[in-house]
């Protein structure tokens, strides 16, 4: 990436480290580290353990791989023993047992689509159509012996079973194993369910989940464009959420690269085999992709407001839903303090050596101590690596550090009544005390822009230092086209002659400039529905 990324007018369909962070152990830190601070704004994710770290922890459970994915590699446990490999990393739910089922009795789940425009500045859009993914064996309660075709939704899974409903057209799929999202609120609003209140709940879910990404998301993109000006990264993301019995969205996992695929295998079912052909059309994926695609690209290219007006009132985030969450995005003061104290150049730990500047730097040495610190940090590692990783080796990530940073401020600031309150005072104080030393203010803050009175909108710049570099840039390029233009006129000056005012004049009405006007014509495109909210 960092090679094809030569200058900042490139656009990259991937933001740097997203396949690792939204893994499934990744993810559940980044939650896990936010929920810390905001318990009910994030109730909406099952509680985990990390298997080997939590292995004498966990009561029906499901297993997932770290890096699985398509289903591969799942299965329920009610007991620690029946885990298959300790040794290899993966995440243990709680199995939710009571989802919301329709009247066919098949356990389904949504994959929701989202875009990350930018992160400088950080936007966020939700596709407002979806895919509702069914099994194709009716849910049971679940047992050792569980029938994986009743509990998972996987397409990858469900469609080697011989019950699998393909879909040849939109009316076809109002019963099929894929229905498109609009379809199943319509099934859901006959029975009664508030649909507009449920759409609101799943994407504030979303938003939050990519909030919870955002300080790692930052760590990444320095790390990967530490010596350039960095690309214009966008990415696509699938969030596979799951209705409880009392219609309550809770978010599964998070997929970076989901399947953009519009067409179906019609071989013989054989989960092992590669389709190559034959193949087939499928209307459901073409109803949500092809859509979702173009609108995507038109979104990163600006050209958006030509094609359907102002686009400020369809962002999920800041715009529609900026004053509900805004002040979830709390953790980037914690990756600017964690920038201080590592080489993004070469590595995104932070070592024994860090932490001890840390600790010096922010005038901390009355709450913690050298020896003490050294405890900690060998405590924090062996939770995040593991007892066999050689302590001065390795380093913790970013959430090791958060780890450290919420107990230092619980000692510092203990007479605060909550953590939030503790953690906001730590890095306030360590801000302050870091600027003694000569570090920047942009370097420690993000910066918000207003970019619409009458809407009350802000642009929030997470990266401001790449902000000014680019304003310097742009500045740069601008006076440097002024001398060029001032050299033309003087060269022109010498050959033609003037008029009273000192402008040059060309008898044949021919002076260059006022032949070559843009007379290309407006690329006009059609009325089409938009695709995000």
């Amino acid at each position: 990436m960092k090679i094809i990324a030569r200058n900042g007018n490139v656009r990259i369909n991937k933001f740097p480290g997203m396949a690792e962070l939204s893994k499934k152990i990744a993810l559940t830190r980044a939650i896990l580290s936010m929920k810390q601070i905001f318990h009910d704004e994030y109730r909406f994710y099952p509680l985990s353990w990390f298997i080997p770290t939590h292995q004498s922890k966990i009561s029906w459970f499901i297993v997932k791989p770290d890096d699985g994915s398509q289903g591969t590699g799942i299965y329920l446990i009610n007991n620690p023993d029946q885990l298959k490999d300790t040794n290899s990393r993966q995440l243990v739910q709680a199995y939710i047992d009571h989802p919301y089922l329709m009247n066919d009795g098949l356990k389904f789940d949504f994959r929701i689509y989202a875009v990350i425009k930018s992160i400088n500045p950080l936007s966020i859009y939700v596709a407002r159509e979806g895919m509702a993914r069914f099994c194709t064996e009716k849910y049971n309660k679940p047992t050792l012996s569980s029938n994986l075709y009743a509990h998972l939704t996987n397409y990858s899974l469900n469609k080697a079973n011989e019950s699998y409903i393909h879909s040849n057209s939109l009316y076809d799929q109002l019963k099929g194993s894929k229905r498109l999202l609009s379809t199943v609120f319509h099934q859901l609003e006959a029975k009664g369910v508030k649909t507009k209140r449920l759409w609101h709940n799943i994407k504030l879910i979303i938003v939050k989940t990519i909030i919870a990404m955002v300080p790692e998301i930052m760590l990444n993109y320095e790390h990967c464009f530490s010596d350039s000006s960095g690309a214009q990264c966008f990415q696509i993301m699938g969030f596979d959420i799951l209705l409880t019995e009392e219609l309550e969205p809770v978010l599964l996992e998070v997929n970076s690269a989901p399947s953009l695929t519009i067409d179906h295998c019609v071989a013989e079912a054989d989960e092992n085999t590669d389709c190559q052909e034959p193949r087939a059309r499928s209307i459901v994926d073409e109803t949500i992709k092809i859509p979702l695609v173009r609108d995507t690209l038109l979104l990163v290219l600006d050209l958006m407001d030509r094609v359907y007006g102002s686009t400020y009132s369809k962002f999920v985030f800041p715009g529609r839903y900026g004053l509900a969450v805004g002040h979830l995005l709390f953790l980037d003061k914690a990756a600017y303090l964690f920038m201080q104290f590592v080489n993004l150049k070469h590595n995104m730990l932070i070592t024994i050596t860090g932490l001890r500047n840390f600790i010096r730097k922010c005038n901390l040495m009355d709450v913690i101590d050298a020896n003490y610190l050294q405890a900690k940090y060998s405590e924090i590692l062996n939770e995040f690596n593991g007892e066999d990783k050689l302590h001065n080796e390795c380093g913790l990530p970013f959430h090791g550090f958060l780890k450290l940073l919420y107990y230092i401020a619980q000692l510092k600031f203990f007479n605060y009544i909550n953590l939030f309150q503790q953690v906001n005072n730590l890095l306030t104080y360590c801000c302050s005390s870091l600027r003694h030393y000569g570090v920047r203010s942009a370097r420690l803050r993000r910066i918000e822009i207003d970019d619409n009175d009458k809407e009350n909108l802000v642009k929030i710049y997470l990266l401001p230092i790449r902000l000014q570099q680019k304003r310097l840039g742009r500045l740069d390029a601008r006076l440097r086209s002024e001398i060029e233009a001032k050299r033309a006129r003087q060269r022109y000056a010498r050959s033609l002659p003037r008029d009273l005012k000192g402008f040059p004049t060309n008898k044949n009405g021919n002076f260059p400039g006022k032949s070559f006007r843009n007379n290309r014509k407006e690329l006009i495109l059609p009325k089409i529905r938009q695709t995000f909210h």
